[in-house]
């Protein structure tokens, strides 16, 4: 699945190739491009420390000395029953075709509550939730993929929901490689799909893939989209604007309001699932935020908004003045920071494996992540987010034997053995002065600048010519694919069901030369036979099995001794909450779901939080 995008907030980087980047990755092109379509990755604004108002739930247990002023919302909806979010600015309020690009509205609603997935995998607790599903079998050549539907699952005209749409969604895609999410692993893995009831969908596929099912899972952000085959059979997926949009969650559209730059969706009084869900908005409004900082937050402070519209530096100043309905609550984006290394032999000194771990002793992962990061973040390891999910990749004998420290001693005498010093002070590699150039799609007050600036600096210090790069994002991508690079500071988000899904896009054989598009595989143009023949036998063994646990291990000793990509720290978002009107958000103490109100997650949270009893000033 795709990573997720945040909201254009200020002193952060605009990730908006992230998801171009990873729509190519994905196991299932699919859900990533579909994805990409554009919804929101949080990031805060501020400077470093701790965010969190855990102690109290709001505040950080200070006594409340700021009253809180309520201002009237500008809806069309009884604020007491509605919920208000504002985090993005909206440009599109008439097409809710994902398969087009700037198709549907991202950050709207319509991936949250409006589309629902075959399953959800809450990474907050590391639950597999079946939904329109009630579960998944292989055969036991993992050359099938069955899927049962529930029988209850209907969508919001009344329609069912049945096995023929879900053949109907996959046998568009895998045939259409113009469309967003079209061709892809659907193509190169399924054979046919057949429905031998309304309930049962069989894939028949190409080839062994244990792992095919990850592409059909909400995991980050979003998952598969089904199309109801009645509504979009016949139809041209390239003109068609599905508007207004039929799907089967809980929430319809009730109106798009284009001149206030708003989305409401009222409660579908005949949902499928009320029995699992019934959430108590009955409306949910979308509404474009302000695009100057202090009045976005205001929004927030006068409870103008219950989610969103505020930044780190503002919900610092909240607290600091005993605002009593702010609740903060961390969470962790799914790609870590880290650097990309090229392993291509043209690149000179960085193509090196000694010259990864010059750069790997570099790194003062401490100070990146306390002072660096908007906020207080911990080191990372693995290539991969802190998930509970993640605690079985982790293995700390081979982590053991490859500590992350920092320190610039063991890098120079690294470089003295790679690249001794000439008669100026500067290093030499096979005869050429030793430089790297680092880039980044971030700009020069983003982080991922700063970190990648304090290893230039030092590499300065001790005699490689080093240069770092703010490109945009277009032209970073150009370069990121056709590996005209050294070092890119960015994110690693390959790791979201396995490690092998990383290991996978090492392959020698995605390794093209470098000025050769890449296509978003082994963009570092790494060659390890020993990783290629791992990754082999993994990719047909289910992951949590024994003896796939062994290669594992033997895999992440590969990848640490070659470190084609150096986790720096792991990322934290803080999301941020208003109890005026609307009470049990996810907490650091009671984190029951993925809090990010731009994943398709966020559905639980509405249906699990409650009316505060406050009245709306008239």
């Amino acid at each position: 699945m795709p990573i997720s995008r945040r909201p254009p907030q200020r002193h952060v980087e605009d990730v908006a190739d992230v998801l171009r980047y990873l729509s190519r990755r994905n196991l299932l092109a699919g859900g990533a491009a579909v994805a990409a379509g554009g919804l929101l990755s949080a990031c805060s604004g501020g400077g470093g420390g701790s965010y969190s108002d855990r102690n109290s739930g709001n505040n950080g247990g200070k006594k409340n000395t700021m009253p809180l002023e309520v201002g009237k919302a500008n809806i069309p909806t009884p604020r007491e029953q509605t919920l208000i979010v504002a985090q993005t600015d909206f440009t599109v309020f008439n097409n809710w075709n994902s398969m087009v690009p700037n198709g549907a509205p991202g950050a709207s609603g319509f991936d949250i509550f409006v589309k629902e997935y075959m399953f959800y995998l809450n990474l907050a607790t590391g639950e597999l939730m079946p939904w329109l599903c009630t579960d998944y079998k292989y055969n036991d050549d993992f050359t099938e993929l069955t899927f049962h539907f529930d029988p209850n699952a209907k969508w919001n005209d009344g329609q069912a929901l049945t096995s023929a749409d879900f053949k109907f969604t996959v046998d568009l895609l895998r045939s259409r490689q113009d469309l967003l999410g079209g061709g892809g692993d659907l193509t190169e893995f399924t054979k046919s799909v057949d429905t031998p009831d309304p309930q049962t969908a069989v894939i028949t596929m190409t080839k062994p893939n244990p792992r095919f099912h990850y592409g059909f899972i909400a995991v980050i952000v979003g998952g598969f989209d089904i199309r109801p085959k009645h509504v979009w059979e016949g139809k041209d997926p390239l003109k068609f604007r599905d508007n207004p949009p039929v799907r089967s969650g809980p929430y319809v559209l009730d109106k798009a309001i284009q001149s206030q730059k708003m989305f409401v969706w009222k409660k579908n009084p005949d949902y499928w699932n009320k029995a699992k869900l019934d959430p108590k908005p009955q409306y949910v409004v979308y509404i474009s935020t302000a695009k100057q900082a202090d009045s976005a937050s205001l929004a927030f402070e006068r409870a103008q908004v219950d989610v969103g519209s505020i930044d780190e530096e503002h919900a610092k100043a909240l607290r600091a003045k005993g605002y009593p309905a702010l609740v903060t609550t961390q969470f962790h984006d799914p790609c870590p920071r880290a650097f990309w290394l090229n392993n291509d032999p043209s690149r000179g000194i960085i193509a090196e494996p000694k010259m990864h771990w010059v750069i790997n002793y570099l790194i003062d992962r401490v100070k990146d992540g306390t002072n660096v990061w908007p906020v207080k973040v911990p080191p990372a390891h693995y290539p991969w987010a802190d998930y509970p999910s993640n605690k079985k990749w982790e293995d700390q004998e081979v982590a053991d034997k490859y500590p992350f420290t920092y320190d610039p001693a063991k890098a120079e005498d690294l470089l003295d053995e790679i690249a001794p010093k000439g008669s100026n002070g500067k290093r030499m590699y096979k005869g050429k002065p030793a430089s790297i150039e680092i880039i980044t799609p971030v700009a020069v007050d983003g982080a991922e600048y700063v970190m990648a600036k304090l290893v230039r600096d030092q590499l300065v210090k001790l005699g490689v010519d080093a240069t770092i790069r703010s490109l945009s994002g277009s032209v970073h991508d150009d370069k990121w694919q056709r590996g005209e690079f050294d070092i890119s500071s960015q994110w690693v988000c390959d790791v979201s069901w396995d490690p092998e899904q990383l290991y996978r896009n090492l392959q020698s054989d995605r390794a093209v030369p470098v000025g050769k598009n890449a296509v978003g595989r082994n963009n570092v143009r790494l060659r390890d036979k020993r990783l290629d023949d791992l990754s082999k036998q993994l990719a047909n063994m289910d992951p949590t099995s024994n003896e796939a646990k062994q290669l594992l291990a033997k895999a992440l000793e590969i990848y640490y001794e070659d470190l084609p990509v150096i986790p720096i720290i792991q990322t934290g978002y803080p999301q941020y909450f208003n109890t005026a009107f609307w009470t049990g958000w996810p907490t650091d103490n009671n984190l029951y779901q993925v809090p990010l109100n731009w994943w398709g997650h966020f559905m639980f949270v509405i249906g699990k939080i409650q009316p505060s009893g406050r009245k709306a000033p008239a």
